[in-house]
Order: structure tokens, then C-alpha cells, then sequence
């Protein structure tokens, strides 16, 4: 489809070549900031496309487990953290380029787990790789997101039997809430890891309106990359399954976490692009209780031009400021 440069989103499929873009690579935020450079009006693009991993990409993804596993294992004998495997997982886990899509569907099929940390550092890591890759973050940052999420759960094995458990007495409810300093207290006294690591595994469950754990920092308090690491640990919580309450489908975690103003609205918006969430015909339900579908795109991928199913009448929710979509059917 062709559509004007102010409706493409990140993720989408770039059809045509334009200028020094080839045809098939899927735009990011740097791909577009060229595109407006160069004045183009119009591109040819596919929507986002929802993939599934190989067969091969996924043994190579449970190769990855195993090996986070073992580095677990150490900590849990009480093996100091070592960076320089810290660096080498990541390299080697972020080398496979694989849609975010494929990704989520992979962690969410996943079987009902005990020890759940070994899966979600992984998980997380390749949710806050891909939103910051499409961001257009610098490449240092990308990494550091993949480190923080490495090291963020650290501390759990110093406390692996309550992982799983359900029911938490007031002492260990207190020490589970400071387990983000603890793990960032675990890490090397080095130069090799950036100063921005320790702060994305100190905040990773802090929230913008200031209710999150353990200092209860507010957005202006937190570090600038921290925002987008929130949002990739709490989507990944909520869709992968627990032993103590059920997993919720990406667009209700999604739809959770746009009630409030606790999460980072632009990697939330980043988010349910890439997943394909808004895409054209999809059937949706209104916050004023109108059922319809998305008819086009507008300049904010979450306010699309909706048409009602019974009247066909025209909502364009770019310029309705009360009303939102609420609910995918």
C-alpha cells in the first residue's frame, strides 16, 4: 500500500527502494528521519508483518537458555557475576535478527515454568533490544539493555526458593522489593560495564507516577533510558505465564498498561506497532462503546480513523481526545 510518510510507522516493510533504502528492510525511526530529510511524501510499505520463529531459530534460542542457566547456576554457588560473559552472551544473543513478533510468541507458548528468571531475563532483554532498535537508539544503549536485563534478576539466586512461591510474610515481601539494588550491588567494581547498567537494574521496577519499588523515583528522577526498560520487564511479566496467576495475551497487557500513567507512553506506542496490534481492518471496540474497525492510519499509530460497523460512520481518534480504543475483538 502507499501511504503518506506522516502515517508510516516503525516496522513496516519498505516495498520500493527510496534513495539510499533498499526494498525489503523494515523502518525504524532512523529509516524515517531520512525520509523526512529527503522530503519524500509518499512510500510504498507492507503492515507489520506477525511471524513465528523456525525451527532452527528456536534450538538456537534454547541453546541461549541453557547457557544463561549455567552463568544462574554460578551465581546461585555463590560465583561472582563475571562482565565479560555478560558481554559475550549478549553479543551472541542479540547476533539472530528475528521479528518482535516471533519473539513474544515464542515466551508466551512457553510451559508453565518454576524458576520463571531464567526465561524472563532473556525474554526481556530481546523486547528491550527490538523497541530500542526501532527507537533509533545508539547501538551502546541498545546493549545496555541487554546487559541490564543479563543482571537484573541476579540477586534471586541468592533467594531461588521463593521464585515460585505465592504467599510472602511482611520481612520477605520487604526483601524481594529491594532485590533491584541487591542485584546491581552483585555487579563487578569495573570499568567494562557502563554506569548506565547499574542504574537500568536499580529502576527496572520503578514507575513514572512514582509507585514503583524500591526507591519510588518519579520519571523526572530516573534515568532517560530507564522509561523504556520498564515497560519491556513489565510487558514481558504479564504475558509470560506464572506458577501464581495467569498470563495475560499481549494486547490485555498492552491495554493494562495504558490504563494508567505509570509506563512510558512512546515505548508502549513502539511496542504495539511492531507487534502489528493496529492493523488495517482490524475489528476494535471504543471507549464510547462504538464496535468497528480501523479504516487508515493517522500520525499516532494507537489514534487510527476507525469506522463504525452499523452506521459507517467516520471517527477519526487523532482529533478525538476522549475517545480510545479500549479493546482488540
Amino acid at each position: 500500500m502507499r501511504l503518506n510518510l506522516s502515517t508510516v510507522h516503525v516496522g513496516m516493510t519498505l516495498l520500493s527502494p527510496v534513495s539510499s533504502l533498499e526494498a525489503g528492510i523494515h523502518l525504524t525511526n532512523e529509516h524515517l528521519r531520512l525520509l523526512r530529510f529527503l522530503k519524500i511524501e509518499e512510500i510504498d510499505v507492507a503492515p507489520v508483518e506477525r511471524t513465528t520463529l523456525t525451527s532452527k531459530e528456536k534450538d538456537i534460542l534454547y541453546g541461549q537458555v541453557l547457557q544463561y542457566e549455567k552463568h544462574y547456576n554460578q551465581w546461585e554457588e555463590r560465583i561472582a557475576p563475571n562482565p565479560y560473559e555478560a558481554l559475550e552472551f549478549i553479543h551472541q544473543l542479540f547476533r539472530q535478527e528475528v521479528p518482535l513478533s516471533a519473539v513474544v510468541h515464542f515466551f508466551i507458548d512457553q510451559p508453565l515454568r518454576k524458576n520463571h528468571v531464567i526465561y524472563h531475563a532473556i525474554y526481556r532483554a530481546l523486547v528491550s533490544h527490538a523497541l530500542s532498535k526501532y527507537r533509533g537508539d545508539e547501538h551502546q544503549l541498545q546493549f545496555d539493555y541487554g546487559l541490564a536485563s543479563y543482571f537484573a534478576d541476579a540477586s534471586y539466586a541468592k533467594i531461588r526458593k521463593w521464585s515460585h512461591m505465592r504467599y510472602f510474610t511482611k520481612m520477605e515481601r520487604e526483601l524481594l522489593y529491594q532485590h533491584p539494588l541487591v542485584s546491581a550491588a552483585m555487579l563487578p567494581s569495573t570499568q567494562t560495564l557502563r554506569g548506565r547498567v547499574y542504574q537500568l537494574v536499580e529502576e527496572h521496577h520503578e514507575r513514572l507516577d512514582g509507585s514503583g519499588f524500591p526507591k519510588r523515583l518519579t520519571e523526572r528522577e530516573l534515568n532517560p533510558a530507564s522509561p523504556l526498560f520498564i515497560v519491556a520487564d513489565r510487558f514481558c511479566q504479564l504475558t509470560a505465564q506464572r506458577t501464581f496467576r495467569k498470563s495475560l495475551s499481549p494486547e490485555e497487557a498492552y491495554f493494562y498498561m495504558c490504563q494508567n500513567k505509570a509506563y512510558d507512553e512512546e515505548a508502549l506506542s513502539l511496542l504495539a506497532t511492531l507487534l502489528g496490534f493496529y492493523e488495517i481492518g482490524r475489528s476494535v471496540l471504543l471507549s464510547s462503546g462504538v464496535r468497528g474497525k480501523i479504516h487508515a492510519y493517522t500520525t499516532c499509530i494507537d489514534q487510527p480513523i476507525v469506522i463504525e460497523d452499523t452506521s459507517q460512520k467516520e471517527y477519526d481518534l487523532s482529533r478525538l481526545n476522549e475517545v480510545r480504543i479500549v479493546a482488540f475483538q
